[in-house]
């Protein structure tokens, strides 16, 4: 037979009374028993919620036993929930003063402090909640309840590692203490453990899943370490149990493409789209991410598009940018950089915008110098330099553009003074060398590349600089033994082994520069110079000529504006009889090239076959023309003289 609460206890007042009428005479031990009654009846009337009959029950039972604490404790925490703060003070203090070892006392006493100190804040009151919080928890280590409150506090007072210690006992004893998950990765977090905090954060969100700020702290901290999956399984359960939730589908694509899924991050922004046709930032993520994927064209139109809708985007005129240089559209690049520069910068430091302006100016140096308006591009880089705070990268581009457009003394000059600021870097190092093969000293520039890159044997960048001059000096069988001495070292590095099949094929060792393209494609399937080199190779020689044309097409199907490879597709195609297709590759790489000597004496071969023998001769010409040294011009010269003999 089961009894109730109110039912045990109206037993046990009624016992209480039966002991107290039997008792004579009345003394301290009646007294006692007296009040014990008047608790009970106080508990009774307290469990029913009739308060104010209960409160005098428990001021009598203090009265008659003044040295016992438990009706002090009681009459606590019924003014408590009466709101009457001082006379639960009173009470509380007045059990702490009789039974210093009254848990319940010293957290009820911590209660109100913590209540009046969240009410008009005087700084006065946390103390006295803190010291009544931790005696309450040394007494009773069991009471989570007091334990929360004290670690909140703690937080609070910036205690950070006295109330993480309290925080992992509460975890302990209640291992579903999601917030107190959270609390403690907070703690975490501001010790620099993001692991552990990141951890907690996913254990606490696992528990109850409704803790926005808990899910804001996990995305922050996933994205500084870039855990983009586990972001992409956040936002993925939001989607799930939202479908139209248009702001965390983009959330979710935007964390696939950062982990590399970008078909799944493409038809998430796709959905995004649907629900939402307007959205700016869907239709940026998808162009980005179509960018990447190398459909250029819908990107494009998809990044215009977003312009048309936000005209002061910056990520969608940054991103439109770089596809117009991926496409050779150097003008319109030129146009979008400069937009850049007129449009604000924000959530940066001042040096920090100084710098992307710089970046903004080097972009348009590098477009300008690609259209040979070399004196263009010499000024934007003084431009760049002049914002980016001594940032050599910038000096760097600056000599480069000089060399490019023949002014090699001016060169040195700027050089120099860059070099004399400060010990001078590998780059600044590595320019310094090609300056004196620019002023007609490769000896010179051979011997300080050798120096270099035995000074820096793991800068693989120096060493193929030093191949590069080598190549251009035509000294092919130093530039091999140089490769064979790095390779030995570096045997799988795909720079070294790149540059042993040129130099190779350059040597007519066409077996082994095949070798070496294949170790290449071994290490990097998609390498698209490594194709692109190895497809060419194989159309110069007329041999295995479809095996080429797979070749070259997988190297445009990485860069599908890529002049170079664009010419090697015409000219494979010129080896295959497919004279209209030869055609039509050869006059696209001429849009896509600054150097088009090649290819000029390409069309020349092509037109030539055609019978326009007129506009074979123009073409070989300009090839002629063009000071690029991959045309060998005897050759072309010899061309040029048979068909005017044909004539």
């Amino acid at each position: 037979m089961k009894i109730n609460a109110v039912a045990a206890l109206v037993g046990a007042v009624l016992a209480a009374r039966g002991s107290v009428v039997q008792a004579q005479p009345a003394g301290p031990a009646e007294s006692r028993a007296e009040a014990y009654y008047q608790f009970c009846l106080g508990r009774m009337y307290a469990m029913q919620m009739q308060l104010d009959r209960a409160i005098p029950h428990y001021v009598r039972a203090a009265e008659l036993d003044p040295e016992a604490a438990y009706p002090l404790v009681q009459l606590a925490e019924l003014y408590q929930r009466q709101r009457d703060i001082d006379k639960a003070i009173e009470s509380a203090k007045k059990a702490v003063e009789l039974d210093p070892n009254e848990a319940a006392a010293h957290r009820i006493l911590g209660k109100l402090y913590f209540a009046l100190l969240r009410d008009n804040g005087s700084p006065d009151l946390a103390p006295l909640a803190l010291d009544a919080f931790e005696q309450a928890v040394r007494l009773d280590p069991g009471d989570v309840q007091s334990r929360t409150e004290l670690s909140r506090l703690l937080l609070a007072n910036g205690r950070s590692s006295d109330a993480a210690r309290h925080l992992e006992e509460i975890i302990r004893q209640e291992p579903r203490a999601y917030y107190e998950m959270y609390l403690l990765a907070q703690v975490r977090n501001g010790e620099g453990d993001t692991s552990a905090a990141i951890r907690l954060l996913q254990q606490s969100l696992a528990i109850e899943s409704r803790q926005p700020e808990a899910r804001e702290l996990l995305v922050r901290l996933l994205t500084k370490e870039e855990r983009f999956s586990e972001l992409s399984t956040i936002y993925g359960e939001l989607v799930d149990a939202d479908p139209e939730d248009v702001e965390s589908r983009i959330r979710l694509a935007d964390a696939l493409a950062n982990a590399g899924e970008l078909e799944r991050a493409r038809e998430e922004f796709e959905a995004a789209l649907e629900g939402d046709p307007e959205n700016v930032i869907a239709t940026v993520g998808l162009g980005m991410v179509l960018r990447e994927l190398r459909d250029l064209d819908r990107a494009e139109e998809l990044l215009q598009r977003a312009i048309s809708l936000e005209p002061k985007h910056v990520l969608a005129r940054f991103t439109l940018a770089g596809i117009y240089e991926e496409k050779r559209r150097y003008d319109e690049a030129i146009v979008e950089w400069r937009r850049l520069l007129e449009l604000p910068i924000e959530h940066m430091e001042e040096s920090e915008k100084k710098l992307r302006k710089a970046e903004y100016w080097a972009h348009i140096g590098f477009a300008e110098g690609e259209l040979n308006r070399h004196e263009e591009s010499i000024s934007a880089f003084v431009e760049a330099k002049k914002l980016a705070g001594g940032d050599e990268r910038f000096e760097a581009f600056h000599v480069q553009a000089l060399l490019a457009s023949d002014r090699a003394a001016e060169a040195r000059e700027t050089l120099d003074a860059a070099m004399s600021r400060a010990t001078p870097s590998p780059r600044l190092r590595m320019l310094d060398f090609q300056v004196d093969e620019a002023l007609g000293h490769p000896e010179t520039a051979i011997q300080k590349a050798i120096a270099l890159s035995e000074d820096e044997p793991e800068n693989e960048m120096l060493g193929q600089a030093l191949v590069e001059i080598y190549q251009r000096q035509k000294r092919y069988d130093d530039a091999e033994a140089f490769l064979r001495s790095r390779l030995e070292a570096r045997p799988d590095s795909v720079g070294l082994l790149f540059q042993m099949g040129a130099i190779q094929e350059r040597l007519k060792k066409f077996d082994e520069a095949e070798a070496h393209f294949r170790k290449v494609l071994e290490r990097d399937p998609e390498s698209g110079a490594a194709l692109n080199y190895l497809g060419y190779m194989l159309a110069e020689r007329d041999v295995r000529l479809e095996e080429s044309l797979g070749y070259i097409k997988r190297a445009l199907a990485q860069d599908p504006y890529n002049g170079a490879y664009l010419d090697s597709l015409g000219w494979v195609y010129f080896k295959m009889g497919k004279l209209d297709l030869a055609e039509e590759n050869l006059l696209k790489a001429i849009e896509s090239l600054r150097l088009t000597g090649v290819v000029y004496d390409h069309l020349g071969d092509l037109y030539y076959e055609m019978g326009n023998r007129e506009r074979a001769v123009s073409y070989w010409r300009q090839a002629l023309a063009e000071e690029d040294d991959e045309v060998e011009k005897d050759t072309v010269s010899r061309k040029i003289e048979e068909a005017a003999r044909d004539r």
